[in-house]
């Protein structure tokens, strides 16, 4: 990593209260593939309250931090959230993997 001096930001855009995602993650067995259980959590502070929710909340699960890039309402479970995210804190564990998704087997 490298720091570099600069001047006071003008930002194009802003967001002023973020939505932040947080994604836990877990793995019953090395056997097994990864479990996902994501949240969007609307209304935060800053992201020092979210990361005492995520630690609430963690159990001992892996977990990452994103904040949401645009504003975005709260919708239901099955529709899928579509902001682009940053990540704040964490990694996806399934990173540079390749899952098998399917296999044909000829009978």
């Amino acid at each position: 990593m490298q720091a570099f001096e600069t001047v006071h930001a003008e930002p194009r855009d802003s967001v002023e209260s973020p939505g932040f995602r947080v994604n836990f993650w877990q793995r019953p067995s090395p056997e097994t593939a990864w479990s996902l259980d994501a949240y969007v959590l609307s209304g935060a502070q800053d992201v020092d309250e979210v990361l005492r929710w995520v630690d609430e909340h963690a159990q001992g699960r892996r977990f990452e931090v994103f904040a949401e890039m645009e504003v975005e309402q709260v919708k239901a479970f099955a529709e899928p959230r579509t902001t682009p995210l940053l990540r704040l804190l964490g990694e996806d564990p399934n990173a540079g993997e390749s899952a098998e998704i399917g296999r044909f087997v000829e009978v």
